[in-house]
């Protein structure tokens, strides 16, 4: 009885302390009505659509006459002319570069146009989002026009500035680990490794070498070698990027080892002849090929296996080039798929990894969180009435992600911990990063606007889902408990990509998120991905009681601009929903 009557008086609190915060609190008669938001992720928009002012106060309005009362907007260096761009690439990089050339500063417009029809604005920031990681394939035209920073086969694009002037303060590479730089060690076999022991179509007239020296334009390797078939016990254990189990380490797998060369080339792509499928030669995309040297021993390297997040349409290893080390590499591959696209049924190879993460900066480094603490300003300075905190981002993209966390800095502060473990590693991050999570919180204090920080359930817990890998900084704590007892957060948003919409009421770290923010008189909101199923789980998280709103996700999921100019809603659902929210009817 007394645990039900302590409950009952925190519910209580969280009401009392929700409506102080000027939130929506559990729904009842009293209560202020729950939320509508809406994510503007406006690169997005705008690499469809070539923005004005007129289109930024056409979207305000629309979204105001769907019920939505608070707009998250995302921040992409706006307030200093944005990040480089592409601009050249394709009319959709084109649409992007002159949107900022007519806007100026987009969070400034959008704030000011938000304001005029009655709507809250917050700046959406993703301190890790620097630098998204889109490559280039080093020897294209369009590399040579566009890139930025040098990656394995790529040059980068579409940094901040402040990225491109300080790459050494992105997040580096552990030290220790084994690597080899391009051409150091000649490659003298090629063993592709089967997800297991059945038989394959593959025989040593239907295999292909191809190469190249700059990643462009691949060409046949006029060399003969012999290719040794074989089952042998699997040395290790393999899982795909969703974790799913492949193989268990001892289980016996078909190998097939071309041998008879020693390759210097950068870039080393084997495919076969095969026109069509399925595909029976399937495994991981990382551990379907080992390269190894002529004593034997593995090179290590980054692989391209068809997936990818960024430039595949133009993805051909024929025609243009290939993207390594993208953070999809651990799909799964099929070797014998036919390769007449130029994208799948080949795997490639380059030596050496990457010494730093793409585009996201270090949080340990003070310049870093100096930086970070500039873009808040630019947030305050163009009018928001609030900020949102997000880690999860596109800059940590690797396929090798548990590698990455080895600065300077913070190797030095592990050892005045007592040495560099991996435990000291991931304390020493977590406490930077909760230092600039402090610092934000005072800044915006000091001009009276908000912080909103997003628990990425999916991640913020001990068992993580392994394909959320590329999204985040590893190494790394992540104390969210922590945040809530200091008091450094006003709001809270639940957010989760991988795992199911059920999650939000019976995941127990998700449970635990939404209860602490309760018993703080944190309001909690749920960010959800546009999903047929959005209206009943809307609904369902309105009359809950416990949360404060609901995020759709995103605007360029409903939202599109006709012929003459004119914004459209083009999803029903969300028609469906502002009359819903509004109680206007057709």
């Amino acid at each position: 009885m007394a645990l039900r009557v302590f409950s009952l008086l925190l519910a209580l609190f969280a009401i009392h302390s929700t409506m102080a915060h000027g939130e929506t609190a559990p729904t009842n008669a009293t209560a202020p009505p729950f939320r509508l938001e809406v994510l503007v992720d406006f690169v997005d928009d705008a690499l469809v659509t070539e923005f004005t002012p007129d289109h930024i106060d056409q979207m305000m309005a629309t979204l105001k006459s769907l019920g939505v009362t608070r707009v998250s907007w995302a921040y992409y260096g706006d307030g200093h002319g944005g990040y480089f761009m592409p601009s050249g690439l394709d009319k959709r990089w084109q649409n992007l570069a002159n949107t900022y050339q007519n806007l100026g500063n987009p969070l400034r417009v959008a704030t000011e146009a938000a304001h005029r029809h009655g709507l809250e604005l917050y700046a959406y920031y993703k301190p890790y989002e620097t630098g998204p990681a889109l490559a280039l394939p080093e020897g294209t035209p369009d590399a040579r026009a566009f890139g930025r920073i040098r990656q394995q086969g790529a040059w980068l694009t579409w940094f901040d500035p402040f990225v491109v002037e300080n790459p050494d303060l992105r997040i580096k590479r552990l030290p220790g680990l084994p690597n080899a730089t391009d051409n150091e060690v000649p490659i003298c076999a090629l063993k592709l490794v089967k997800k297991d022991d059945s038989p394959t179509r593959i025989t040593a007239e239907r295999l292909q070498l191809w190469a190249s020296d700059d990643n462009y334009h691949y060409k046949p390797l006029e060399v003969d070698f012999t290719v040794s078939e074989a089952v042998e016990p699997s040395p290790k254990e393999v899982r795909d990027r969703d974790g799913k189990l492949l193989t268990k380490a001892g289980d016996p797998v078909r190998t097939l080892t071309l041998s008879g060369f020693a390759l210097t080339n950068k870039y080393v792509l084997v495919t076969t002849d095969f026109t069509e499928g399925p595909a029976d030669f399937e495994n991981a995309g990382t551990d379907i090929l080992t390269a190894l040297d002529s004593e034997g021993n593995e090179i290590p390297g980054v692989f391209y296996n068809g997936a990818m997040i960024y430039m595949r349409d133009k993805i051909d290893f024929r025609n243009w080039g290939l993207i390594f080390d993208c953070g999809y590499g651990r799909g799964m591959t099929g070797l014998d798929l036919p390769n007449a696209s130029g994208k799948q049924g080949v795997v490639a190879f380059a030596r050496g990894r990457n010494e730093y993460l793409p585009g996201a900066l270090c949080e340990t480094e003070p310049a870093v969180r100096a930086y970070w603490l500039d873009c808040i300003q630019e947030m305050l300075d163009a009018g928001v009435d609030g900020v949102d905190l997000r880690v999860e981002n596109h800059g940590t993209h690797t396929d090798y992600p548990e590698e990455y966390g080895g600065n300077e800095v913070i190797l030095k502060a592990c050892e005045a911990r007592g040495g560099v473990t991996p435990e000291n590693i991931a304390a020493v991050r977590g406490e930077a990063y909760t230092t600039f999570l402090r610092d934000t919180k005072a800044l915006l204090e000091k001009h009276n606007r908000r912080l909103r920080v997003n628990l990425n359930f999916d991640w913020f817990r001990p068992d993580p889902p392994a394909n959320r890998k590329l999204a985040y900084p590893m190494n790394m704590d992540f104390p969210w408990r922590e945040w809530i007892d200091a008091g450094l957060m006003d709001a809270a948003i639940l957010r989760f990509y991988r795992l199911p919409f059920d999650a939000i009421f019976n995941d127990t770290v998700a449970v635990e998120m939404t209860e602490k923010c309760n018993a703080a008189g944190i309001p909690i909101t749920v960010n959800r991905y546009l999903k047929p199923t959005m209206p009943e789980e809307f609904e369902r998280v309105r009359q809950d009681g416990r949360f404060a709103g609901y995020v759709l996700y995103e605007a360029a999921s409903f939202i599109t601009y006709d012929a003459e100019g004119q914004c459209v809603v083009k999803q029903e659902m969300v028609k469906e929903l502002g009359k819903r929210m509004t109680g206007k009817q057709d």
